[in-house]
């Protein structure tokens, strides 16, 4: 098997061989494998095996554009240790690989219409020195042979040596002849699957597909399938509309601004149920339903041509997307205060992963994995697995003894409890638990609100500490500049949220983290959103409230304690900070091998367990 290391951990072994038993029965798997199982090379080894061996396409998916580089040092490492040829490339959204200034700030959907407006106007000059006439160039074509050559490259490293071409185009014509694309969630799982089937010659049914990080893989789809409309967007593409002489255009916008604040009249609450029909009935009032949308994007490809994106444009996608179906959705009217106004927007929201997924269930072979898979009957529901797929847990190669979990069960992050009293306890918890260890430290709450309430409490109280506040919307640069001062600190304490930038997806490497706190259950709001998944599941699988509101709070939690345990040799503490992971259906989506101390006084667990790994 084409396994890059020289010794196999624990656990490793036994995943590779149910790999290769799924890939070998057409089968597929759902792996709940914790920090250092070596999943990575775990599932490729097996995976690329076969595939080379049966003319399949290994798609290696991740959430994170920083994960493709773990996938392409393993490529290197086995090739360098077999002397095997694979060819295998990188992509990344085509909006990241883009040598067109000026582009990083567009969305998803609003660079994909740039770059076809773009193209289809021949104004694009590195699409233009990639294919003459359809056809690649004699410099892409040189490029191409250049990349198969220096293979494997990470994605900026392929970008780099395109210089005056297109790197998407390069990259989908390397795919072709590829054994392995590592690619993002989006690739597979969104609409522009089939085009990226067509243009690299792949097919679904000839395809092992390998989800890392695969928790996140649920909610990512029901975003992808969701769409938003706000009295923001409406006036911003008022103003676009009259700039560009489009002074019909602009009316009917007008008109459509009347009628989401008519709707908004019709309920007092701040958010309410509508249908289809509410808006739909209204527009047609105006003109053709279809007709609207067909003006508005005539309208949007010219503004597009001078500012790359275009609010008419989202105006349109966002009256096509209504159309869609009723069943797996459901839609909301919101009504928001901010400053001086109320903003309005109309929601068309999924509940129902499936809806996308089912359509992958024809690949040769599906391999989720994530340290947090649990329980894993809620994904194989979710993602509308196959009864026969087999759902597994892996035991860690970390000692156990290295890491203590404690939770403190005299405090609540509950909303009807977080009174005075029990917020300076839970403060009072940090304080202490900070004069105990002598590293570094991160603690995550539900909220940026309730994190902020507790960050006035102790400030004054860690003064022996450096403090690092995660900052919410921060850029990519600006969280990277915090994580380097936090990792080059040696007594600091980052205070962030749970399911933020820093708590998951994050390698606090070299055992610098000694202690996370995880502050309360991050549970989803209680508004209709969460009410309409709730009684959804309910409907569909008769697990509503665990499956749309208690188990992703858990694994919210976990992977918030997974950040102090990167190897083998790390050690520290986890404290899980409120008594509800105490209760037995909180507890239910917790492994089954994790051991917690429970207690009111974490400080004499701490010290004795420091002491035994003769830690100073």
């Amino acid at each position: 098997m084409l396994f890059p290391f020289e010794s196999v951990r624990e656990g490793q072994k036994e995943l590779m061989e149910d790999v290769m038993k799924c890939l070998e029965n057409k089968m597929s798997l759902i792996a709940n494998a914790p920090s250092g199982v070596g999943k990575t090379a775990a599932t490729l080894a097996p995976s690329l095996e076969y595939a080379i061996k049966n003319g399949k396409t290994v798609f290696f998916l991740t959430p994170k554009h920083s994960q493709h580089k773990i996938v392409i040092d393993t490529i290197r490492k086995i090739r360098e240790r077999f002397n095997v040829n694979i060819l295998a490339i990188d992509i990344i959204g085509k909006k990241w690989l883009c040598q067109v200034s000026g582009v990083d700030f567009l969305t998803t959907q609003d660079f994909n219409e740039y770059c076809l407006t773009l193209k289809k106007n021949e104004r694009c000059i590195f699409y233009n020195n990639t294919r003459e006439k359809g056809e690649l160039s004699e410099r892409a074509c040189e490029i191409i042979e250049e990349i198969i050559r220096n293979q494997p490259l990470h994605a900026e490293e392929l970008k780099s040596l395109c210089k005056n071409l297109c790197p998407y185009e390069i990259a989908l014509e390397v795919a072709k002849k590829a054994n392995l694309i590592v690619c993002d969630y989006y690739h597979i799982f969104s609409w522009i699957r089939e085009k990226l089937f067509a243009r690299t010659k792949k097919s679904i049914e000839d395809s092992i597909i390998i989800v890392d990080e695969a928790h996140n893989l649920p909610d990512r789809i029901r975003n992808i399938l969701s769409a938003k409309l706000t009295t923001r967007t409406i006036r911003n593409a008022l103003k676009e509309a009259y700039k560009f002489g489009f002074e019909d255009v602009g009316e009917t916008i007008s008109k459509i601004e009347d009628i989401m604040i008519n709707l908004a009249k019709k309920s007092n609450e701040e958010e309410f149920f509508i249908s289809k029909d509410d808006l739909t009935r209204e527009l047609e009032t105006i003109d053709d339903y279809y007709k609207i949308i067909e003006d508005f994007e005539i309208a949007a490809i010219e503004v597009r041509e001078e500012r790359k994106r275009s609010f008419i444009g989202s105006i349109a996608r966002f009256l096509d997307m209504w159309q869609n179906e009723d069943e797996g959705y459901t839609r909301i009217l919101k009504k928001e205060k901010e400053e001086q106004e109320t903003k309005i927007s109309l929601n068309y929201i999924c509940l129902d992963p499936r809806i996308l997924s089912k359509d992958i269930m024809i690949a040769h072979s599906i391999i989720l994995m994530s340290g947090t898979l649990t329980p894993m009957h809620m994904y194989k529901d979710l993602l509308g697995f196959e009864e026969n797929t087999i759902c597994k847990s892996y035991k860690s190669c970390f000692p156990r003894e290295n890491r203590l979990n404690i939770i403190i069960s005299d405090v609540t992050t509950e909303f009807k409890k977080r009174n005075e009293e029990n917020l300076r306890k839970i403060s009072d918890y940090i304080v202490e638990v900070s004069s105990i260890i002598d590293g570094n430290m991160a603690a995550f709450f539900p909220s940026y609100e309730l994190r902020d309430k507790i960050y006035y409490m102790i400030r004054e109280r860690l003064k022996d500490r450096k403090i690092f506040i995660e900052v919410q919307n921060s850029s990519k640069e600006e969280k990277m500049k915090l994580f380097n001062d936090f990792m080059n600190s040696s007594r600091a304490i980052l205070l962030g949220t749970q399911a933020g930038s820093f708590s998951e997806g994050v390698d606090f490497f070299g055992g610098v983290l000694k202690c996370v706190i995880i502050v309360g259950l991050s549970l989803s709001q209680p508004n209709l959103e969460t009410k309409a998944l709730i009684d959804y599941y309910d409907k569909k699988f008769g697990k509503g409230r665990e499956y749309g509101y208690v188990y992703p709070a858990i694994h919210r939690a976990l992977q918030s304690a997974g950040r102090c345990i990167r190897k083998e040799s790390d050690y520290g503490v986890a404290i899980f900070m409120d008594k509800r992971f105490l209760w037995k259906n909180y507890r239910l989506a917790f492994p089954s091998d994790i051991e917690f101390k429970i207690t009111t006084n974490p400080k004499n667990l701490i010290e004795d367990f420091f002491k035994s790994k003769k830690w100073k």
